[in-house]
């Protein structure tokens, strides 16, 4: 009997162990059912800026893209700008003082000579990168106006070439002059839009 009684003492501690856990549990689980209402905010937060961390560099990769194409789309532009100016300048600077003038001295004349030659070599080197950067940088607009511009910078160089061939001078400078005003209304139409 002593081991009967043993036995069922073992098994009512047993069984008040059990009861005594189930308890200890559902109030485990309610206190942490608490807590985390108490704490949803915090919790909230926390999960808002891990979201946020792991998606950050994603995020700052964007922004430096977008910042890096503003500065380079700047840059490109300036680049076409000045050269389409400096071309201008340089044809402007023909007329007036290389053929409008006789002041100019032989060495004033090859000066401008040999600088309009290499600006126009070094434009026209470069037209297919700046239609790519108009192309990729702005629009299909800004890409034909800086064709057009092309377009008419070649006809000036083609009414210069004319000039060193035999024939009526004053009739040849005459269709340089018509084919330069064509090129300053292009170029001002590309670098000072009217938007």
């Amino acid at each position: 009997m002593l081991r009967c009684f043993a036995n069922r003492r073992r098994h009512y501690r047993i069984s008040s162990r059990d009861t005594y856990l189930g308890l200890s549990m559902q109030s485990f689980f309610a206190r942490l059912f608490h807590s985390f209402t108490d704490q949803a905010g915090t919790w909230f937060v926390g999960a808002v800026l891990s979201l946020l961390g792991i998606f950050s560099a994603r995020l700052l990769e964007k922004i430096k893209f977008a910042l890096n194409r503003a500065d380079l789309r700047a840059k490109y532009y300036e680049e076409m700008a000045l050269d389409v100016s400096h071309f201008v300048f340089i044809v402007d600077r023909l007329l007036k003082v290389y053929y409008g003038s006789r002041w100019a001295s032989d060495e004033d004349k090859s000066a401008i000579a040999t600088e309009y030659n290499e600006t126009m070599n070094g434009i026209c080197r470069k037209e297919y990168v700046y239609l790519s950067w108009l192309q990729h940088y702005w629009n299909r607009k800004k890409a034909d106006d800086f064709a057009s511009v092309m377009r008419k910078i070649r006809e000036v160089d083609a009414a210069l070439l004319l000039l060193n061939e035999a024939g009526n001078q004053k009739i040849k400078l005459t269709a340089l002059e018509s084919t330069f005003r064509n090129l300053q209304e292009s170029a001002r139409i590309l670098l000072i839009p009217s938007d």
